[in-house]
């Protein structure tokens, strides 16, 4: 492992050790509580604040936020991890998701794209050589789980209800046509180890600054 999820403890609330507890996979455990410790850590530095002064709130649909109480700048934060990397993006009076996923393989990517694609994104994937489909179904994924992120409902929104590029060489353009008035933005990442990513945002143009 890169880190022990034990330097990251003292971090946590009490509520954040129980949520982290009931996690029974023990790679997810760890997951958990390096990416809040992390992401806590960062906050408390850009908020000026301590450490245990970053109260995490829940909404609806589970997306943490800072309390409000807390939160003099009004950030925005969301936090993905796949495999052995995490990805944590912040930003200042924006909404945003982030999503990383490594690539299985093995997977089965016909059956999770007839249940989760859009009809449009179904027959553009039907469309490619064969050889590229897997690829081009990962990218299809992140972008479209950063932009479920970013609205806040998760899978509770639908995979299916929106549309995304599926090439790597198109803008990462979000259709849709039912969800608030805003136009959402999505952004290819960094792409390492067999690893994809993306970020939504309703902002049209911001300065991505990526460290590691």
């Amino acid at each position: 492992d890169l880190f022990n999820s034990d330097d990251f403890k003292e971090f946590l609330s009490n509520d954040e050790i129980n949520r982290a507890n009931k996690i029974k996979i023990v790679e997810k455990r760890h997951q958990f509580i390096i990416s809040r410790g992390v992401v806590k850590k960062l906050l408390s530095t850009l908020l000026k604040k301590e450490v245990d002064q970053i109260e995490f709130l829940y909404s609806q649909y589970g997306k943490p936020f800072i309390n409000e109480k807390y939160n003099n700048h009004a950030i925005e934060f969301n936090i993905s991890h796949s495999g052995i990397y995490g990805l944590i993006a912040i930003t200042l009076d924006n909404k945003i998701g982030v999503d990383i996923q490594k690539i299985d393989p093995e997977v089965d990517y016909n059956s999770l794209s007839a249940r989760f694609f859009s009809d449009n994104e179904k027959n553009e994937l039907m469309k490619l050589d064969k050889n590229k489909r897997k690829d081009a179904f990962y990218l299809g994924w992140v972008r479209k789980e950063s932009f479920i992120k970013a609205i806040g409902m998760g899978v509770a929104y639908g995979l299916d209800r929106f549309s995304v590029s599926l090439n790597k060489n198109d803008n990462a353009n979000i259709v849709i046509s039912d969800f608030e008035n805003k136009k959402w933005h999505c952004y290819d990442l960094i792409e390492f180890n067999n690893y994809k990513t993306a970020l939504t945002t309703c902002e049209n143009k911001i300065d991505i600054v990526i460290s590691q």
